[in-house]
């Protein structure tokens, strides 16, 4: 057992394939790639059902353009996701091994469930798609396929929220034995940070559908009606909606969020001395600058350049929280566990090797993107 207070296993004996640093560093800029499209998965499968919904209910063809391209889209995205999260759970596994099996292991039903919850929204997506002719003339149940993809890809993101905060609370480790995951889920900071990752998840998606809407008023996109320059300006605002939505309640949940964490770790934070501490009081910053530049986009009318502005600061943001999210798991855990006093023997040419694939394989992920996004951008419903 580690030498801490905790029942925390001891380390692997076999040590890390490469610098600490190098595979902290590496866990952080996956983690990163894997976030911008489970945000759009998560986010964007409500944010289907809903416009696909009120487009049917209202007839208004916007809507129901829009739902049909998302519906196209997504699960192509979700593929994406689950490939990408592979890099970062690895390297959770190779610096947090002792603290990452023993939460999953503690709540192991509801872990294994994850893998089939994955599956089933994955090709209700796919159903989604593809049935939207065959379901026509049984809209509810059709709309009902989609609602059960949003609720698994939720609840998949609970498991995750929680197993990451369970791992770092190994004082309840023996209670969540007795007692199961329903007692996880009281954990102080579980549910802040759960709303606080399905909010950045809507608002990721919000800021996508800005650049949805620019990219289709822009001279790269051939027009494919004659409304062309109107459906791009209500994208642009619709989307510009759905990021204040994601975005404005984190004035409250953010500030819980905070206030669930442990004394020592919001000291952490809050005491401007190192760079997680720069980079969260920076994505304070940016937030708020994108909650003025974004409402300023709603009330004028064909403003891009301010729906733009607001969306970098907010991307800006995002991409801190990535750093503060490292931050706060790091102090956490510091007092009972230290990745940095792990053993290593960088095996140099393992590490060579997998830079090379990792910048062929985000080589790829690029040109399947664009290849796909050309032969079946314009072809989008019009």
């Amino acid at each position: 057992m580690n030498a801490s207070a905790f029942p925390i296993p001891t380390p692997d004996p076999l040590p890390l394939p490469g610098p600490e640093p190098i595979l902290h560093f590496l866990l952080v800029a996956t983690f990163f790639l894997h976030a911008l499209f489970m945000n759009l998965v998560l986010g964007g499968t409500p944010i289907l059902v809903l416009t696909d919904w009120v487009g049917r209910r209202t007839g208004r063809e916007f809507y129901q353009r829009l739902s049909m391209t998302l519906s196209n889209m997504l699960p192509s995205v979700t593929a994406l996701a689950v490939v990408l999260g592979v890099a970062p759970l690895l390297f959770v596994q190779a610096l947090y091994g002792p603290l990452f099996y023993t939460a999953t292991i503690l709540i192991g039903n509801v872990w294994i469930a994850i893998v089939g919850a994955i599956i089933a929204g994955y090709y209700g997506l796919y159903a989604y798609k593809y049935w939207r002719e065959w379901l026509a003339p049984r809209p509810g149940l059709h709309l009902a396929i989609g609602c059960l993809s949003a609720s698994l890809f939720l609840g998949v993101a609970l498991v995750f929220v929680t197993m990451s905060v369970l791992m770092l609370n190994p004082e309840r480790w023996k209670d969540i034995q007795e007692n199961g995951f329903l007692l996880a889920l009281t954990l102080p900071s579980i549910l802040p940070r759960y709303g606080h990752m399905v909010l950045a998840a809507i608002a990721g998606m919000g800021m996508f559908l800005v650049c949805y809407g620019l990219y289709r008023g822009s001279k790269w996109y051939q027009p494919s009606c004659a409304d062309e320059e109107e459906y791009a300006t209500w994208v642009i605002r619709y989307g510009v909606a759905w990021t204040l939505t994601g975005t404005l309640p984190q004035i409250v949940v953010g500030p819980w969020l905070l206030l669930a964490l442990p004394e020592f770790v919001r000291a952490e934070l809050i005491n401007g001395e190192h760079a997680g501490s720069i980079a969260f009081f920076s994505a304070m910053t940016l937030a708020l600058l994108s909650l003025v530049l974004l409402n300023a986009a709603l009330m004028v009318p064909r403003s891009r350049s301010l729906a733009i502005t607001g969306t970098v600061c907010l991307a800006g943001t995002v991409s801190l929280m990535v750093i503060v999210r490292d931050t706060v798991r790091q102090a956490w855990v510091a007092k009972h566990y230290a990745t940095s006093s792990l053993p290593a023997d960088p095996q140099w040419d393992v590490m060579v090797m997998v830079a090379i694939l990792f910048v062929m394989a985000m080589g790829l992920i690029a040109y399947v993107v664009s290849a796909s996004w050309k032969t079946h951008g314009p072809r989008l419903p019009p």
